[in-house]
């Protein structure tokens, strides 16, 4: 039973978010990321284990997504089925005979297959297997960038080896446990992203770059993404990673996102009809940023592509959430986003009222000790 459990656990963990969320916006998501066929497969086995009333079950799936590299915390969520087999060894059976679907056991030999490579404590190890991946994958694109450039060009089946080298490389660094090691083999495989698919792919480095907890190793990752925000279907690649953003686990990931995209979002300023989409949803995006400080910052990077009615509100959601910030530092700081786009008797009344306020705080005489 614990094999079970583990192997549920195993076929279920990348859509974890998704389960949780349950939306009907969850589940496009999710489809485009797994497959609609693997995605139905792995909500029909999700929606058997919460069947049985376990609250402890769901909880177990909402830490993991807020920790998705913690080998303990997804022992939790093992533990949490094994006791619901054990609890009624004919759901076990039951949730058994869903595992030997054919589908389901080829995705879990794959995932198993991957977790032995990776199984190596030192990291070198898994970078060194990464690499392997990468240099075959890199060998087969020059292979194919040489055929471009003759008449005939390269064949279906180089390109199609190259694709499949691609998203099995991109599987790879995706599934690195190590956050640092994660992001250099995404920052390493990012920058060769291309095809049909170009989209789909950088939306999965984005998805497993998300996850990293450390902000510079993220960042690495993120940097390596910006190359492809500008040139030819710039903006459906934008958009697609605005419609991402409620998925993003950490504020601070999502204001780095957010910072990456913003000045792409339209090179000449001008809020036109064709950017207007965009930095509406790029307004939804800041408006989930949790962090006050951030969400100012976040608001006060977008209030440049905006005019008329619509910049005016949002310099007043940022100057009324900057003066509402109780830290009087980090408050000054936030004030200091706005001031650039006060004028007048507006500025007087807000970001410099305020900055005052903070002044005559700090300099009022602290009384003596006796």
């Amino acid at each position: 039973m614990n094999q079970l459990a583990q192997t549920v656990t195993d076929f279920i963990e990348p859509v974890i978010p998704y389960l949780v969320i349950g939306s009907k916006k969850a589940a496009e998501e999710a489809g485009k990321r797994v497959g609609p066929e693997v995605w139905e497969l792995e909500k029909k086995l999700w929606e058997k284990l919460c069947s049985r009333v376990r609250p402890e079950l769901k909880e177990a799936a909402r830490d993991l997504i807020i920790a998705p590299s913690d080998p303990e915390l997804k022992q939790v969520m093992v533990r949490e089925i094994l006791k619901s087999f054990e609890k009624d060894p004919d759901f076990a059976k039951e949730i058994s005979a869903s595992m030997e679907d054919e589908l389901i056991r080829k995705l879990t030999a794959e995932q198993r297959m991957t977790a032995f490579q990776q199984s190596p404590a030192d990291k070198t190890g898994v970078l060194e297997e990464f690499n392997k991946l990468l240099d075959e994958f890199v060998a087969k694109y020059s292979i194919v960038q040489k055929s471009e450039r003759l008449e005939a060009g390269p064949c279906k089946e180089e390109i199609m080896e190259k694709e499949a080298l691609m998203q099995k490389t991109l599987d790879f660094a995706s599934r690195i446990q190590y956050g640092d090691a994660r992001s250099l083999a995404l920052s390493l495989l990012v920058p060769h992203l291309e095809g049909p698919g170009k989209q789909e792919l950088i939306k999965k480095a984005l998805s497993s770059a998300s996850n990293i907890h450390d902000e510079a190793e993220r960042a690495v990752v993120l940097s390596s993404l910006v190359p492809h925000l500008s040139g030819p279907g710039k903006e459906e690649l934008i958009e697609d990673i605005l419609d991402f953003a409620p998925y993003i686990q950490y504020g601070d990931t999502k204001f780095q996102i957010f910072s990456s995209l913003v000045p792409h979002l339209d090179v000449s300023g001008n809020y036109v009809s064709g950017n207007e989409r965009l930095v509406e949803k790029a307004l939804e995006m800041a408006s989930g940023i949790q962090s006050e400080y951030l969400r100012v910052q976040a608001l006060s990077l977008l209030i440049p592509y905006l005019k008329g009615q619509r910049k005016e509100e949002t310099i007043e959601q940022a100057l009324e959430l900057a003066s509402n910030i109780k830290d009087k530092n980090m408050r000054s700081l936030a004030l200091s986003f706005v001031d650039p786009y006060l004028d007048g008797a507006g500025k007087e009344e807000g970001v410099e009222g305020n900055l005052v306020q903070d002044l005559s705080f700090n300099e009022q005489p602290k009384s003596k000790m006796n």
